[in-house]
């Protein structure tokens, strides 16, 4: 079951403290009116949403900041308005910490652009550091989460606020959240839909892959950065092909359940870097493929895992150390199974899957049927239409 993440969303200055004033407007009300707007809409998606203030109330940095710590949120947003002396500024620009590991940033970014899609100018993102280093801003020093501040326009400034519209402002704010911090990620995807995922299609299910698509790219550049948006287009497809091939699966540019899978490990901060790699326990390559022919204890360690997730049905391969054509056999219908290039041999892509399916509770093929059926030797020759059969056919091949 997954987590919804939890956001804190706070509102700049309140009570005795207006914050900016300019043209009859204090900054306190448009702060709030604009973070009670994020809030519905982030709680309308079905986010836990914290405030420090719904109402015109004092507040304290401090407090806020405990609040948010507390309550252990996944981000903080703190919501303000800008204001200079002269010539009035324009735009907007967000601030994230000096000790940002990489979300802050992205939030950041990802707020931004929602905001400058309205029409305000394009500030950039910064950090803003005290004498001493730390974060100027005291929220953002204070928080254990990543945190940004929004500075969402110059209050003194005629055009920018004749180009404000606070629902609209807060609709953007929130959007650019569920961008880095979609609804399902704090704990992973939700389940496989059931039916792949391509181009062409608009949903719910193709925005979670977008963001953790967005993720994964946090640790592989080669990943094109995405809008979150919804629409599976050319650009989602070439961010799958490059995801597909960073992990071994097959580049198809298409999300079923084993593409599926794997983005919900980067979503869960569990992604192995490249070649395959969420193998966890698995023994080192032996640092040479292992093909028809050859012998020793890294085949009989192969066969032992393949027998392992073949389970319940059949005799199974002999572990004896020997690649012969039984254990090629297997090998390649194992890779079918799990989008592999289906050659038969064992190179360190097909070794890190082999052992991380051998150290599940219930490997993932497994999970794909409940049922076991052993069937004639003629069903193997039969086409293979999708992954039960593929399991079939890998027991068959594996029975003496």
């Amino acid at each position: 079951m997954t987590s919804l993440p939890k956001i804190a969303v706070y509102a700049g200055h309140g009570g005795q403290d207006p914050g900016a004033v300019a043209q009859g407007r204090q900054e306190k009300n448009l702060n709030l009116a604009v973070s009670n707007a994020a809030t519905a809409v982030l709680r309308g998606w079905g986010y836990t949403v914290i405030n420090n203030r719904t109402t015109d109330v004092d507040r304290s940095i401090t407090r806020d900041a405990n609040l948010a710590n507390e309550n252990r949120v996944d981000a903080l947003v703190e919501i303000h308005f800008n204001s200079n002396q002269g010539v009035p500024g324009t735009g907007t620009e967000v601030f994230y910490s000096v000790r940002d590991t990489g979300r802050g940033r992205a939030l950041a970014s990802a707020i931004l652009r929602r905001i400058v899609a309205l029409g305000f100018r394009d500030r950039g993102v910064k950090t803003q550091a005290n004498a001493q280093g730390q974060d100027a801003f005291a929220i953002i020093r204070l928080a254990n989460m990543p945190a940004v501040l929004v500075e969402c326009a110059f209050i003194n400034n005629p055009s920018d606020m004749s180009l404000l519209n606070t629902d609209t402002m807060g609709r953007a704010i929130a959007e650019g959240i569920r961008e880095i911090f979609p609804v399902n990620s704090g704990g992973g995807m939700p389940a496989y839909p059931g039916t792949p995922i391509r181009v062409g299609d608009r949903s719910e299910h193709v925005r979670q892959i977008q963001a953790c698509l967005n993720r994964a790219q946090e640790r592989h550049q080669a990943i094109p950065r995405l809008t979150v948006d919804g629409v599976f287009g050319p650009r989602t497809q070439e961010a799958v092909i490059t995801f597909q091939r960073i992990v071994g699966l097959n580049p198809d540019g298409v999300v079923g359940p084993l593409t599926w899978a794997r983005l919900q490990q980067e979503c869960q901060g569990g992604g192995g870097g490249s070649g395959g790699g969420g193998s966890g326990g698995a023994p080192p390559f032996p640092g040479t493929s292992l093909r028809e022919g050859s012998r020793g204890d890294s085949v009989r360690m192969v066969q032992s895992c393949l027998n392992r997730v073949s389970q319940p049905c059949g005799r199974q391969l002999s572990e004896d150390g020997v690649f012969g054509p039984r254990t090629r056999d297997a090998v390649t219908t194992f890779q079918r199974i799990f989008e592999l290039t289906p050659d038969g041999v064992v190179g360190p892509i097909t070794w890190a899957r082999i052992f991380s399916e051998c150290g599940q509770t219930v490997p993932a093929f497994r999970q794909v049927s409940n049922e076991c059926t052993c069937g004639s030797n003629n069903e193997a020759a039969a086409p293979v239409a999708d992954q039960t059969q593929l399991m079939q056919l890998l027991l068959l091949s594996m029975v003496k």
